[in-house]
């Protein structure tokens, strides 16, 4: 099995793997497990963000973007972490807002995005 090329020529890629390459050594099943748990992760986390803002519960979505943050460097995710870094600011305001919800869902546009890229490059099904 090959691993696709970070980046067709045509359109630039909202992930970059350099960095997940690396730390697997070029183990293709390593870095295909690690895109998996990715997938799944992403959504979870953004899911999680949705509800906890619906509550109300700003510390829990403080833990969530902390969480998943670094893993959006991992994957070279340029866009969805500036995203997450700007959600990160007008959640320390903790109060709801008609901006702080527009990053909410501009984030979850990012991830499925990024998730979309990722699964029809490496033919991910589920």
């Amino acid at each position: 099995m090959s691993l696709p090329p970070n980046l067709d020529h045509s359109t630039a890629k909202s992930y970059n793997l350099d960095m997940i390459q690396m730390m697997c050594r070029g183990n293709e099943s390593q870095i295909l497990s690690m895109i998996s748990v990715f997938i799944s992760q992403i959504s979870t986390s953004i899911n999680d963000i949705k509800i906890a803002y619906t509550e109300n519960d700003f510390i829990q979505i403080k833990k969530l973007a902390h969480k998943i943050k670094p893993t959006l460097t991992y994957f070279g995710t340029a866009k969805l972490e500036k995203e997450f870094i700007d959600t990160e600011l007008l959640i320390s305001t903790e109060t709801s807002s008609t901006e702080l919800e527009v990053k909410i869902k501009n984030l979850q546009l990012l991830a499925d995005e990024v998730v979309t890229e990722l699964k029809n490059d490496f033919k991910i099904t589920n």
